[in-house]
């Protein structure tokens, strides 16, 4: 059974991005975007213009752990 995961990351300037559950047509890679909404686009090119990305993905623990 799988956990549930959320994918964030945190730019340089210590903003978070979220998974926003697309994926882009071109280059294949999930859309982020910043988590107030301002801006999203493909991982590489968010990690290109805001990064390095540092991944804060949080995986849920079972509730019997």
């Amino acid at each position: 059974m799988t956990r549930p995961v959320i994918r964030a990351w945190v730019d340089r300037q210590g903003r978070v991005w979220m998974d926003s559950g697309r994926v882009s047509s071109q280059s294949r890679e999930p859309i982020i975007q910043l988590l107030n909404g301002e801006a999203s686009g493909a991982l590489g090119w968010v990690s290109k213009e805001f990064g390095p990305l540092d991944d804060l993905s949080v995986q849920k623990q079972r509730a019997d752990q």
